[in-house]
């Protein structure tokens, strides 16, 4: 998969995909097949960080995906490049037709162009899908428009709609909309070591930036993506807790961890400064208060039955598998 840091031209017969593109989610999914049908190759083009980080951060939303998570995905999905141009103040101010000229007719020069029916482009997002279709039919791009994807419910199948789903702990409802489970990667840092005192230890993960459910008790399936560790691309399931643990603390201030104890985990293994990725499969229960280490040790016991259950129902769980060569091409550039 080709990975771009700025507009140069794609390769020839390339369809190119234009959007923000977080989580690439079902609806996401539809544009590039739309992009597959008109031509042999597809490209993601965002803008990297996300415009509303720049313009208006304290109403940016939660972030579904890293975008190490998104080439990953991107390159599972069957995308050939993915462009991450990036995005500041400077690029907020230029017109529609600063904005066509710059990033399709003399940049990435596509072949054709799919959007979806709600894009807006240039300052103040005055670009429209009718001039947009005007000002590259002068270079006989077409213009391919996707109308949104909504779901079985008739809900939009969007990333708003999977935020307020993770922000209850409904990780089942928004993994129909992504396709898979939503998945956190972060690094393996210290924790307070109580999980290895009750016999169950845990990794506790601090997130890279994608979204981490609400507090709760959940199924999961982990994988070591650090490309140096001997067990990377390895696969565990696990139990998952997100919180603050409150048979320990009653601090109002503490923050949530996300920590995991690995079924089946080699004897000895260790993740300390690691980067291990975390799948949601399904909500086990609410975080809560137990009388005592014991009784928490008794219902961490029985999390563990109850996610083993869930994860084998489950059966596959697709996950996009760790790619070492795209992120020593994204450090190079």
């Amino acid at each position: 998969m080709l990975l771009l840091s700025q507009s140069a031209p794609l390769p020839a017969h390339s369809a190119a995909c234009i959007g923000a593109f977080d989580g690439l989610h079902r609806g996401h999914q539809e544009l590039f097949n739309r992009a597959r049908a008109v031509q042999p190759h597809v490209a993601l083009v965002t803008f990297m960080p996300h415009p509303m980080q720049v313009l208006a951060p304290d109403r940016a939303p939660a972030t579904l995906q890293t975008p190490r998570q998104r080439r990953r995905v991107a390159r599972w999905l069957g995308i050939d490049a993915v462009v991450e141009l990036p995005f500041d103040t400077e690029v907020s101010l230029l017109s529609p037709t600063d904005f066509v000229d710059r990033y399709l007719h003399h940049g990435l020069q596509p072949s054709a162009v799919v959007v979806g029916e709600d894009f807006r482009f240039g300052h103040r997002r005055e670009g429209t899908i009718p001039l947009l279709r005007t000002m590259l039919s002068t270079r006989s791009v077409p213009l391919e428009v996707v109308e949104k994807v909504l779901g079985a419910d008739g809900g939009k199948l969007g990333s708003s709609v999977i935020r307020e789903h993770l922000r209850r702990g409904e990780v089942a409802p928004a993994a129909v909309i992504l396709g898979r489970p939503h998945c956190v990667e972060g690094t393996v840092i210290e924790g307070e070591r109580r999980g290895r005192t009750l016999g169950f230890p845990t990794a506790n993960i601090q997130s890279d930036g994608a979204m981490i459910p609400g507090r709760g008790v959940y199924a999961v399936c982990a994988q070591i993506t650090s490309p140096n560790h001997p067990h990377y691309g390895a696969h565990f399931t696990g139990v998952a807790n997100i919180g603050v643990n409150p048979t320990f603390t009653d601090d109002p201030a503490a923050q949530d961890a996300l920590e995991v104890h690995l079924l089946g985990a080699p004897e000895g293994l260790s993740l300390y400064g690691d980067v291990v990725e975390v799948a949601f499969v399904a909500r086990i229960r609410d975080e809560q208060k137990f009388n005592s280490g014991a009784a928490l040790k008794v219902q961490i016991g029985e999390d563990i039955s109850r996610a083993a259950s869930l994860l084998a129902a489950a059966s596959t769980i697709p996950l996009a598998p760790p790619a070492a060569e795209i992120e020593r091409e994204a450090e190079s550039r």
